[in-house]
Parts: C-alpha cells; structure tokens; sequence
C-alpha cells in the first residue's frame, strides 16, 4: 500500500515537473534575450519602422512636404480641443461621484463634451479634404482605400 502511494506520488510530482518545464519553454525569450524591437533608435539597418497613416504611392518631395505641414496645422488646431475634452471628462467624473448629484450640471458638462468632439471631427474632415485636394487621381483612389470604414476605438477605452 505505501509503495503504491509513494509511486503515485512520484509519478504525480514527475507529471507536474514536466508540465511546467513545458510551459517554462513556451514562454520563449530566455535569460536576457530580449524581444524584437520596432523602436526606430533599436532597429538594424536592414529593418526601417512601418510608416504611420495612409500609404499613398508615388508622392512627390513637393507632396510629402504638404502633407507633413498638414497635419503639424490639424494637430495644432486639434490639441487645445482634446484638452479641453479632457478636462470636460474630468470635470465630468468629478460630479458623478459627488455625494450630491447635480443633473444639470452633469448634462451641461456632457453637452459641452459633444460640442468638442463635433469641432474634432468637423476638423478632421476637413483636414482629410484639404489633403485630397493635393493628390492625383490614383494616389487619391489609394487614399480613400485606406481610410477606416467605420470609427476606431482608442486604446484603453471601452467600445
């Protein structure tokens, strides 16, 4: 009876070694190897980071140079606007966990909200036509390809 529970034992402790030195290998990059970078300072000269925004073929210098200052003139436009947005949410949170619930107050706030975002996307189609206006007929065909069909979530909110 004992030699049965103590080879029991034995093959359970084996059983359970096994187990995690599996998931131990599984896991992958072991003592101070490091995970693939896609940090331009860290990347080899044979890697270059993947460009951000709509692949447009066939720009031209004159074109990139438009587009950069485009968008340096929607961000500085848009920035203000999403930090008022952001202290609207605060101001929001803050008197929705107040011990006094004051309705008025929080639908003024959450009025006030809707009107920013409206100014932001009213910005951003703007920004989107002002960039069409510059580019030729195939390189616009691959604009309007690229474009999100349907609005995109940030990160670390809820949908």
């Amino acid at each position: 009876m004992k030699s049965q529970k103590s080879k029991w034992l034995g093959t359970l402790a084996i059983a359970i070694l096994l187990t995690s030195s599996l998931s131990v290998s599984a896991q992958g990059f072991r003592g101070n190897q490091k995970p693939p970078s896609d940090h331009p300072m860290e990347m080899g000269k044979e890697q270059k980071p993947e460009r951000r925004g709509p692949q447009i073929p066939n720009l031209t210098e004159a074109q990139e140079s438009q587009l950069k200052e485009f968008h340096l003139q929607e961000m500085k436009k848009a920035q203000p606007i999403e930090n008022l947005v952001a202290e609207k949410e605060a101001r929001l949170n803050t008197l929705t966990t107040a011990e006094k619930y004051d309705e008025k107050a929080v639908n003024k706030v959450i009025e006030e909200i809707g009107d920013l975002k409206t100014d932001l996307a009213k910005l951003k189609v703007a920004s989107k036509h002002q960039i069409t206006s510059i580019l030729t007929e195939e390189q616009l065909l691959a604009f309007n390809k690229n474009q999100p069909k349907k609005p995109q979530a940030k990160e670390g909110r809820r949908k």
